[in-house]
């Protein structure tokens, strides 16, 4: 409860302060400068617009630093040829508040995970001020003045890219994994930072508002602020601590659990915290829980070495997580299936809304992970039978039938050579193996793979999801077991959301079809009565395929770090490593 209240208040607190700057943003007018400067400092706008057309033209990769602008300078040049190379942002000495205004935003940048250094603030501040030094005499000022110009040129640009887009492309990085739709950053877009009347405003509208960053962004306040204090290694026992157990380190848990919020001391009576008792259990089942375990109370060597994980490391976490919620930001969509990998469960939204959520099993490390798409559901299918993949057949169903000749008849597995069915009796593991020309599927049925209902949307991975007759990992912690496609714990549940008021059939129907007991006998002469009907021209003898009116979107997506709707702060395995690729390639230019 502490952590919940905790986290809301700090929560609050952000969102005022984030409410105040806008209002105060709104309220700056950019058109009214400080007056007198110009006077002051004997502004030439001849000489001014003379410094910075002769420093656009000459500027190249040579005499400039920084890769981004490296990168940028073409776009630069051909924005300000454009505007006949007059400055944009900068217009006189008297774009001082201006120039404190974008400060405000760029050094701002760390609430995004973002290094202010990144959008030049030192270099903007030193050149701005010295443009505006009394004793700088001559063409100096200006030429401090054109570089301040065109340094607010290059952050804003690249702000602009990735308030909108992220700082780096995630199709680059994860070119055999990432098929979310990503948005085309050099679009007509690009040029929208230098065609707006109050550019503040502009760059405090593209900040993403969804609620998962905003509340992530408060989380990312308080880790950095346990970074401060010391956070001593918790020793990992291999014995399992259990209520009444003596436990040396116990006084450690304690602290970090408080640490973190999971724990309030102040009603903890016990001052020495040597025996481990039912009170203490309470905090350690709610981190286990937020942390992805089974929330047993059991002090193990997986709750210590989570423990463990220093403030650093959590801050690493919650960067590269914004920076994942910049690439694409599906919340605004009104109903969409979410299904988070490392989270293993599937998330159904609706007007912003969790409605349900249910435990499912992912692809395995390795050659078979799940990759992060989007899909949109159309259609059931009820009873499917199985294609074999061919890989599958290589790794799985060859080493199957070299330990049990009967291993493909114990499970309804049909044979094809070039198209035509073979018989079972007398085929070999070797002559699968040895030729391509080979298709196994396997009929519908209580041993399917595929359970009694799959769930399709086109994805060029063949993967989608569907039931189980193999229910045990649905209790592992580590639930990535499958061949890629997504296990569905509790399928039914998903069906009957997605079947309401988006088609004939419903979830009786689909009971009765599949063949589970339905109690209302009315409802089962209901559906004998209009079976034939329902399964016309989607019928292929036992399997039928149930179509949707509407298609519902779904996105697959992948973040280890997240604030869920109770304020609790969850943690996850990183179970395919793509947080490491992240954190080396997004921290290392941040």
């Amino acid at each position: 409860m502490k952590q919940k209240l905790r986290t809301t208040k700090v929560y609050l607190s952000f969102i005022t302060v984030i409410i105040l700057n806008l209002f105060f943003a709104c309220d700056k007018k950019i058109d009214n400068p400080d007056a007198g400067l110009n006077d002051e400092l004997n502004f030439s706008q001849s000489d001014y617009e003379s410094i910075l057309k002769n420093t656009i033209l000459n500027i190249d990769s040579t005499n400039i630093t920084g890769k981004s602008f490296k990168d940028n300078l073409d776009t630069l040049k051909y924005i300000y040829s454009t505007k006949d190379y007059k400055p944009i942002f900068i217009k006189s000495f008297e774009s001082k508040n201006v120039v404190d205004s974008l400060l405000d935003i760029f050094g701002n940048s760390y609430q995004h995970g973002l290094n202010p250094e990144l959008y030049h603030y030192t270099q903007i501040k030193k050149e701005f001020y010295e443009s505006i030094n009394p004793d700088k005499n001559g063409s100096d000022k200006y030429v401090h003045l054109a570089n301040a110009e065109m340094l607010v040129a290059n952050a804003i640009l690249d702000y602009s890219i990735h308030m909108r887009h992220g700082v780096v492309n995630p199709r680059k990085l994860y070119p055999d994994s990432y098929f979310l739709p990503v948005k085309d950053s050099l679009n007509k877009k690009l040029f929208e930072p230098f065609i707006q009347e109050n550019i503040i405003q502009y760059l405090y509208n593209i900040q993403p508002k969804s609620d998962k960053y905003k509340k992530l962004q408060t989380a990312l306040k308080q880790f950095e602020s346990l970074i401060k204090i010391e956070w001593p290694i918790i020793p990992v026992t291999e014995k399992k601590i259990e209520i009444g157990d003596n436990y040396s380190s116990l006084n450690l848990v304690v602290n970090r659990l408080t640490a973190l919020g999971f724990l309030d001391t102040n009603k903890v009576k016990s001052s020495d915290f040597s025996v481990y008792d039912s009170l203490l259990a309470e905090p350690v089942k709610s981190f286990q829980i937020a942390n992805g375990f089974n929330g047993d109370g059991v002090i193990d060597k997986s709750t210590i070495q989570r423990l463990n994980i220093t403030p650093k490391e959590y801050v690493n976490k919650i960067k590269i997580t914004l920076e994942r919620f910049r690439w694409l930001d599906y919340s605004d969509t009104s109903k969409y299936i979410l299904v988070n990998i490392p989270d293993f469960r599937l998330y159904a939204i609706e007007n912003k809304t969790e409605k349900f959520n249910i435990v499912i099993c992912t692809g395995r490390k390795g050659e078979w992970e799940t990759p992060n798409l989007y899909g949109e559901i159309s259609y059931l299918v009820l009873n499917p039978t199985w294609s074999v993949p061919r890989s599958i057949i290589q790794e799985e169903i060859v080493s199957g039938l070299r330990k049990d000749s009967l291993y493909l008849k114990k499970r309804n597995f049909k044979v094809y050579k070039s198209g035509a069915r073979v018989s079972l009796d007398g085929l070999s593991a070797s002559d699968i193996s040895s030729s391509n020309r080979y298709s196994i599927v396997q009929d519908p049925g209580a041993g399917n793979a595929l359970g009694k209902i799959k769930f399709m949307f086109k994805n060029p991975f063949g993967v989608y999801l569907h039931d189980t007759p193999t229910r045990a990992p649905f209790k592992y912690v580590n639930r990535a077991v499958s061949h890629g496609c997504m296990r569905v714990e509790k399928p039914m549940l998903l069906a009957e959301y997605l079947l309401a008021n988006n088609s004939p059939w419903n979830l009786d129907y689909i009971k009765i079809e599949i063949g589970q007991k339905v109690d209302d006998q009315n409802k089962v002469a209901e559906f004998n009565s209009k079976r034939n009907e329902l399964r016309k021209n989607s019928s292929y003898g036992v399997t039928t395929e149930v179509k949707f009116d509407k298609i519902i979107s779904l996105f697959v997506d992948y973040y280890t770090v997240w604030v869920d709707n109770q304020g609790i702060f969850n943690y996850r395995d990183d179970v395919y490593g793509r947080d490491n690729v992240l954190i080396k390639n997004f921290l290392e230019i941040n």
